[in-house]
Formats: structure tokens, C-alpha cells, sequence
């Protein structure tokens, strides 16, 4: 049972302790800000940099960006879910509408691949490898034998089509 308390109304005292109780206290402080939020690369939507993936739409923070200029494409991909570049429609359906009409580019002629450390990498899509070469900054890229990217790469299809690859995440650059 609580004990009785005599109270003087004109005066708010701590029974406890003998001081003055604010009436008014001031509201807590907003918590801080996240350092850094980010703009999801998927979604658009903002979210504090430090949750990963995504909490809107579960898209890996990690992830690499291929813009060709002509045909004009601009394709992601992130760990788990390589991009593949070609002309056929099955193995490279979100590359395939783009490229089906770009001279030298092979059916099946390049994979860009990332990992969840945000290393990326460029490979020939098939083991035989492409007829017109798959290219990393100029130099021809061999089949069986996937070289890794930096940010700003370039990348090109035969000795027509020319992209440049951004890699967004954690990792090396």
C-alpha cells in the first residue's frame, strides 16, 4: 500500500529528495541524424547508409552500373545476378533488346559480375569466347580468364560498342 503523502499544492516536491520538480520538462533531443543516408540505386528511396541491403526493396548496397552510349543501355548488377551482355534474348534478356542490332557483338559475348566485397569482374560469356574479343580499357580480355574492374573501366563489345562501368558499394576501387 502506498503511503499518504501531504503534499503543498503551490509547491511540486520530490517526497523523495526535497527539490522542485520541473513542471515543463524539455522534450528529449531528436535522436541524431544517420552520418550518411543514401539514395537506393534500385528503388530510389532513402535509407540510413549503414543498413544493407536496402529496407524498402532488399536491393544489396553493392552493385555495378554499365552506361553504353550507343546502343544506349544502361544496365546494373549486383551480387548473385550477373549481367549478361549479348544478343540473345534467353541467356541476356535485359541486355539482348538493346544490343540485337549492334554490329559485332556476339550472342552470348561478355559477363559483368560482382561480389558482396564490391570486386567485379569481366569475362567472355562463353568458353570458346566471343569472335569479335571482349575488351577492358583496350586490352582484349581472354577467354577463361575474367579480369577484374575498377570504377570508371571501360568496356567494350567488338570494336564498335564502348561502355563504361561505375561500381558503387564496398570493396576495392
Amino acid at each position: 500500500m502506498a503511503p499518504d503523502l501531504d503534499l503543498d499544492p503551490d509547491r511540486d516536491l520530490d517526497p523523495n529528495c526535497d527539490r522542485d520538480l520541473d513542471p515543463d520538462p524539455s522534450p528529449a533531443p531528436d535522436p541524431a541524424p544517420d552520418a550518411e543516408s543514401v539514395t537506393c540505386w534500385n528503388c530510389d528511396q532513402p535509407a540510413p547508409a549503414s543498413l544493407d541491403p536496402c529496407p524498402v526493396c532488399g536491393s544489396p548496397r553493392v552493385h555495378l552500373v554499365l552506361t553504353l552510349q550507343v546502343p544506349p543501355l544502361r544496365a546494373v548488377a549486383g551480387p548473385g545476378s550477373p549481367l549478361r551482355l549479348g544478343r540473345d534474348a534467353g541467356w541476356a534478356p535485359a541486355t539482348a533488346p538493346h544490343l540485337a542490332a549492334a554490329r559485332g557483338v556476339s550472342r552470348r559475348h561478355a559477363t559483368l559480375s560482382v561480389e558482396h566485397d564490391g570486386t567485379a569482374w569481366l569475362a567472355e560469356g562463353t568458353p570458346a569466347g566471343s569472335r569479335n574479343g571482349t575488351w577492358l580499357n583496350g586490352q582484349r580480355v581472354e577467354p577463361g580468364a575474367p579480369r577484374r574492374l575498377a570504377d570508371h573501366d571501360e568496356v567494350g563489345l567488338g570494336r564498335r560498342v564502348r561502355g563504361t562501368v561505375r561500381l558503387h558499394g564496398a570493396g576495392p576501387r
